[in-house]
């Protein structure tokens, strides 16, 4: 039921996110460049005003016994028992009763001049309403205001609200954001404040992963093969993670390219994480180029509470998810250098050859003196058969390889009960590299076969296999910098080797009444036991599937709707796993002139499934949420 107070912060909401949105204020959308890039460089002389940015409303009402799990208060106080509910399968956002305004602007000033320019970014960023909302269903926060880049300036933390204002809070924040100069040639650039990175090898460094939602019309699967949510060519693009806060500097000359960084990354308070990596590209002919990074890494502060069983005070905590691995650690120090070509190996044959060596420590470790380096290794051809493009690719992630752990915002920024898939890295940690394909201590192959884009009928299949490279035993894991970021610790007398496969495929078909979308990824994952030890036996299937239909009325106008279904089935640990999650959902973008576009997008999500434990309150919980946003751009 709706109460009147409710009603009222609704409104309350929705009028600073309308309301504000006629305010010649922007910010420079989540989905950008929080920073103008120095390329292309500037080509109008003078001084220059642009200002971009969007207001969101964000309403979410939920309902059931999942919404109050028996984990919840421990996880709050910082166990390491996840609960299952109540959160978003597909993206492992919270979902939590409330109602959010958002307003967020950037104003950028730039000067050109004959030979350079130079200028500077302010943002304003405003909060009302519910803050769990606000900080996962709207556009990603301004640095200044969001919680998971160490901001305080909102009251976040984990909380599990049953009705609507039980966590609401009101901030704003007017900062510098940051401040660029380069050539106007492009030879060079320096940038300051917060920024993304323009060049860098995904299996060196990524930048954070976003811990938001973007606002879209569609739904895909966490590992889709697809482009992503129907959208309008105007609508902004997802930013590639969470910005770096420091100094960039680029360099070019003719078809080489230079990076360098020094920056700090989030990290929980207390604690701070450093680096330096610089990077090289040469492009040759024949699409052939050649890349090099180096990457320095630091963190200092108080100690972090990790789960990994190499840091001090190791140990495992009984759960009905299993022995979860628990240790505190901290002053981390870890180098990576990389390589990466492309070539053409021979007439319609392209390869790509991948390889990278790290070396990590740290000063509060449970076994010191037991690190090692790690390696990273991957080639990959690439043939054309007729209309499509087939691809084989061979991996070795290997268990030391850039493990640096990096807890930032809050838990809830990567959630998973122990089973949960896509394998997440270590709860509410991030790696410094890709491990979206496969994650550390793994080795395996992937075939992949991508149909050329532009017909009525595109297609997009893949299969891909691994299995773990050393047993994850308590000898191996108290080993400094070891990490297996999917299964739990066996004794060291019954090790076993897992692993993985998954099959995944993604359809369109564009007729004149629209196109219709099947979005689809399988992950199934084994790992045996031995009769001694049954309880290490893991067997189950992560299937998601996705039916899309979609329709551009116009050139300003195109629609969205849709269901998919998310699913966890098996045995974990001897515990029974069954959950499961549907979701329907229908949205529409609009391009209301060369400077406003709208988006209005609705979800009703339902939970279902076992409880965990014979005594736990069943998991069923629903949820409706409503998005408006108005993008705009002066």
């Amino acid at each position: 039921m709706v109460t009147r107070e409710a009603m009222e912060r609704a409104a309350r909401a929705g009028i600073l996110s309308a309301g504000i949105a006629l305010a010649l204020f922007s910010h420079a959308s989540a989905q950008t460049n929080v920073l103008p890039s120095p390329s292309p460089t500037p080509t109008t002389k003078g001084f220059a005003l642009h200002a971009n940015g969007s207001t969101v409303f964000v309403g979410q009402q939920t309902g059931g016994p999942g919404t109050r799990p028996a984990e919840g208060p421990g996880f709050a106080a910082g166990s390491p028992l996840s609960p299952n509910t109540p959160y978003d399968l597909w993206s492992s956002a919270p979902m939590t009763p409330g109602y959010a305004g958002i307003l967020q602007t950037e104003v950028t000033g730039q000067y050109t001049g004959t030979r350079l320019y130079g200028g500077a970014t302010l943002g304003l960023g405003v909060v009302d309403g519910s803050v769990t909302n606000a900080a996962y269903w709207g556009e990603s926060l301004l640095p200044t205001l969001n919680p998971h880049l160490g901001s305080t300036a909102l009251p976040y933390g984990v909380v599990f609200p049953t009705h609507a204002g039980e966590d609401d809070a009101s901030a704003w924040r007017l900062s510098l954001l940051g401040a660029n100069v380069g050539a106007n040639d492009g030879s060079w650039s320096l940038r300051g404040g917060y920024f993304d990175l323009q060049q860098s090898l995904d299996f060196v460094f990524v930048q954070p992963p976003l811990t938001n939602v973007p606002p879209s019309i569609g739904l895909a699967t966490a590992e889709s093969l697809g482009g992503g949510s129907p959208a309008l060519s105007a609508w902004p693009s997802p930013e590639p993670g969470l910005p770096l806060n420091g100094l960039d500097g680029t360099v070019r000359s003719g078809s080489t390219s230079m990076e360098f960084t020094n920056a700090s990354l989030p990290a929980l308070p207390g604690t701070a994480v450093h680096l330096h990596t610089g990077s090289a590209v040469m492009r040759g002919a024949d699409h052939s180029s050649l890349t090099l990074q180096m990457l320095d890494l630091d963190t200092n502060g108080a100690l972090i509470s990790t789960t990994t069983l190499y840091g001090y005070n190791a140990h495992t905590v009984a759960s009905a998810q299993g022995d979860l691995p628990t240790s505190t650690l901290g002053n981390q120090h870890e180098v990576i250098a990389g390589l990466s070509g492309s070539f053409l190996a021979a007439p319609g044959l392209n390869a790509v050859v991948d390889a990278a060596r790290s070396w990590y420590d740290a000063a509060d470790v449970i076994r010191p003196g037991t690190q090692a380096p790690g390696g990273y290794y991957h080639a990959g051809l690439s043939h054309a058969l007729g209309s499509a493009t087939l691809q084989l690719d061979g991996y070795r992630f290997e268990p030391r390889y850039a493990t640096a752990i990096l807890p930032y915002g809050v838990p809830e920024n990567v959630w998973s009960a122990a089973w949960a898939w896509p394998g997440v890295w270590l709860k509410s940690t991030y790696q410094l590299v890709s491990n979206t394909i496969m994650g550390a201590n793994r080795q395996g192959y992937r075939v992949r076969l991508l149909s050329r884009d532009g017909g009525a009928l595109s297609y997009r299949l893949s299969y891909m296999q691994d299995r773990q490279i050393d047993p994850a035993t308590f000898a191996t894991m108290t080993q400094t910098g070891f990490v297996d970021g999917f299964f739990l610790p066996e004794a060291n007398n019954a090790a076993t080797l897992g692993g993985q496969a998954q099959l995944a495929g993604w359809l369109a078909w564009r007729a004149t009444f629209g196109t219709l979308t099947l979005d689809y990824v399988n992950d199934m994952l084994e790992r045996p036991a031995l009769p001694s030890a049954p309880q290490n036996y893991d067997n189950y299937v992560s299937p998601q599937i996705v039916l899309g239909y979609s329709k551009q009325v116009s050139s300003a106008t195109i629609l969205s709707a849709g269901v998919g279904r998310y699913a966890m089935r098996g045995t974990w640990e001897e515990t029974p796993v069954d959950y499961g999650q549907t979701t329907a959902f229908a949205g529409a973008e609009f391009r209301q002139s060369a400077h406003f576009a709208l988006l209005v997008n609705a979800r009703h999500a339902t939970f279902d499934g076992l409880p965990s434990g014979p005594l736990d309150p069943s998991p069923f919980f629903g949820s409706t949420i409503l998005v408006v946003e108005e993008h705009y751009s002066i």
